[in-house]
């Protein structure tokens, strides 16, 4: 028999709210929303260094190629303006075959720019010949000692480009320039002469041709093909004797883009030759990749990342909750059924190995539901046994006993006393039958035991009367049988039996609060103290007889553990036997057999 509670129905999942478990480090919850933030960290840490790193590469990549290109441009745009000064002086060293000196003098100014300090034409003794303006040439300086005249008279090229230089030709002048210097030879008086021309280039627009913006504090300088720096932004730490590292390092590369690692720093090199000039263009650019942007992308990138895993810590622990619902479900329910409380089953759904596992719990619960009926089945069917034995073992005691008096009756010659103890004995085992019911009503039961009591009335003579009182509302109510035969039997042979006369044995049923009390009085000898403190035992003495515990046992199995016997005795003023049952009434057709 299953006892389900009366808002659920047996084989239906109980719809109230489950318990979930409290907060756990080491719940299947926890680790699965551990493991997935765990993973999902790993996960995002390793796509963002390589995502960084693809990136840091790129943008150096575009660091080195920018670096090349502005280095090409402005070896393009130095070269293009050294063949415009180139050009100039092929002009000049034209119109020298074509006009006189003086003449010479007055179309030079056309040649002048903003960027062109001076041109000048200088005979092989230092005496100038041509002039772009009036200016005075200083007296005391040695034009024939100059590096860029000694240079070029020596040298085999077609011209020469100086070093810079501060150019000292004219009183307080002191421009900085680069010299372009070239042999020359025109006619004058029929005669070939030869000298040396320049043109002096303002530095300040190779300056500024170098000056171009590049990318992670990058710079351009030129050297010469020696590796003598003939412009360097950090022109001036150059003049006290610091080189910067990168220039020693420069002046092995061959032309082309390189990587340069100096200490910590890495830097893009670019090295451009001139094809107008024995110079050579050098770009640097720091390779710092995203670092370049100093606080830019980096704290973007970890407030990211820390953003990512609040939402992702968040997104594991709602999912996994979800998904482990079903399984705190079946725990709830595993731990109900523990405590006894149902054997209802659980709802099968969630992810495969919890639907699995909720299926195979249903299974359980069936086969516990199964084998909880098959127990109680055989519990009933060992009470009834026992009963049965216990009925059988009463009914031969109490006939024993009965077919005694008969005896006595018949060998005392008593016809008329055998006849209407035979009568009773007839009747009362008619009552004790009871349609082989268990279970009969109060009525009954008092009509058997006054025919006991007739019988053994007949027996005794007059040793004593009985006297049976019942109240109306307990009529009906139900009762084992056989209960308050042995329990008078017990009370005439144990108690006014022993009298001569006198005797009284009074039985009575009433109600008290939900229970039905049957009660058997005698006013015989009593019991000892002794033996009433173990009467109901089962290693009771001999004494109390059989009868005693037989009822005491069988209002047990039939009724439950809280019913029985009480047994309250005085010596020589008599005993008084009180049943303690269950208050039931017989309300349906079946059931007296349940």
């Amino acid at each position: 028999m299953v006892l389900t509670h009366p808002s659920r129905q047996p084989g239906k999942a109980d719809p109230r709210p489950k318990h979930i478990p409290s907060f756990h480090w080491n719940s299947l919850w926890v680790i699965m929303a551990a493991s997935t933030l765990g993973l999902s960290l790993i996960a995002v840490v390793a796509i963002t260094l390589v995502v960084y790193r693809h990136a840091d590469a790129a943008i150096n990549h575009s660091i080195e190629q920018n670096n090349a290109q502005i280095t090409e441009n402005v070896s393009a745009s130095i070269n293009s303006y050294i063949k415009e000064m180139v050009s100039i002086s092929d002009n000049v060293t034209s119109l020298l075959g074509r006009y006189s000196a003086k003449e010479l003098n007055s179309k030079l100014v056309v040649f002048l720019r903003e960027d062109v300090e001076t041109i000048a034409v200088f005979d092989s003794g230092g005496k100038p010949v041509v002039t772009t303006d009036k200016r005075t040439l200083r007296s005391d300086i040695e034009i024939t000692r100059q590096s860029w005249f000694s240079g070029a008279s020596t040298n085999g090229r077609r011209y020469l480009i100086s070093q810079p230089h501060v150019q000292r030709l004219y009183r307080g002048e002191y421009p900085w320039v680069i010299t372009l210097t070239r042999g020359v030879s025109w006619e004058e008086g029929g005669q070939t002469r030869s000298g040396i021309m320049i043109v002096d280039m303002n530095f300040t627009r190779i300056k500024d041709l170098c000056s171009r913006d590049l990318e992670n504090d990058g710079y351009l300088y030129i050297t010469n093909q020696q590796g003598d720096v003939v412009y360097h932004p950090k022109q001036q730490m150059i003049y006290a004797g610091i080189l910067p590292e990168e220039i020693t390092l420069a002046s092995a590369l061959k032309e082309g883009s390189s990587v340069v690692r100096t200490k910590d720093v890495q830097r893009a090199v670019c090295v451009k030759s001139l094809s107008n000039a024995a110079w050579r263009v050098i770009g640097v650019s720091s390779m710092n990749g995203l670092a370049a942007y100093g606080s830019g992308p980096g704290p973007y990138i970890v407030l990211s990342i820390v953003l990512l895993a609040v939402a992702i810590l968040a997104g594991s622990l709602l999912l996994s909750r979800e998904m482990l619902r079903p399984l705190h479900n079946l725990m709830a329910l595993m731990g109900r059924m523990t405590g006894g409380e149902g054997t209802e089953l659980a709802p099968v759904g969630g992810v495969y190995e919890v639907g699995q596992l909720g299926d195979s719990f249903n299974r359980m619960v069936a086969r516990i539901r199964q084998l909880m009926v098959q127990v109680r089945t055989e519990q009933e069917q060992l009470h009834r046994s026992e009963l049965k034995a216990l009925n059988a073992q009463m009914d031969p005691h109490f006939l024993y006993n009965t077919l005694d008096s008969v005896i006595w009756l018949a060998e005392s010659g008593d016809q008329k006393g055998v006849i209407q103890m035979v009568l009773a004995l007839s009747k009362y085992f008619r009552l004790s039958l009871s349609g082989a019911r268990d279970f009969i009503t109060v009525e009954d039961e008092l009509q058997q035991v006054e025919k006991y009591l007739m019988i053994q009335k007949m027996r005794f003579g007059d040793a004593f009367t009985y006297q049976i009182v019942c109240e109306p509302e307990v009529r009906k109510a139900r009762t084992p049988k056989i209960m308050l035969q042995p329990i008078a039997e017990n009370a005439i042979v144990h108690g006014v039996g022993t009298m001569e006369e006198g005797g009284v044995i009074v039985i009575t049923a009433r109600r008290s609060g939900e229970e039905l009390e049957l009660a058997v009085r005698d006013n015989g000898c009593g019991i000892k103290p002794e033996v009433l403190e173990h009467i109901l035992e089962s290693d009771a003495g001999a004494r109390s007889g059989i009868g005693l515990k037989n009822v005491h046992q069988r209002i047990k199995l039939a009724c439950g553990g809280e019913y029985g016997l009480k047994v309250e005795s005085e010596l020589d003023e008599g005993t008084t036997v009180r049943l303690r049952l269950p208050l039931r009434f017989e309300q349906a057709k079946k059931e007296g057999e349940q």
